[in-house]
């Protein structure tokens, strides 16, 4: 809960709104605060039983300002990149990050 909660804070810049200590984050950001993720430990009883397990093919995608500083900046926090760097043909420039549960972050902006 601590590393993802940190992972969203120093990616994002998201803050805690709310936490229930041990087994639910709410997160916003400070700027757009409608834009937020909710962090559920996995195998409190919150949780359906069928979805108590690690997520597959699930990619949250953030729209920033400037996609070569959000890249710097994972870079320089020491995040794995699990995509690096690049300009699609449709026009999107972006690079993809895992969470610490897996989940893919595509940080993407337009030109």
């Amino acid at each position: 809960m601590t590393e993802t909660r940190d992972f969203y804070a120093e990616l994002l810049g998201f803050v805690v709104g709310f936490e229930h200590q041990g087994w639910y984050i709410q997160m916003a950001s400070p700027i757009h605060p409608q834009l937020q993720i909710g962090i559920v430990r996995r195998d409190h009883a919150f949780t359906p039983t069928a979805f108590q397990h690690p997520s597959q093919g699930v990619i949250i995608s953030v729209q920033v300002k400037n996609v070569d500083a959000a890249y710097t900046d994972a870079l320089k926090r020491g995040f794995p990149i699990a995509q690096e760097l690049r300009d699609e043909d449709f026009g999107m420039r972006r690079f993809m990050v895992p969470d610490p549960n897996g989940l893919l972050v595509n940080i993407f902006s337009f030109p």
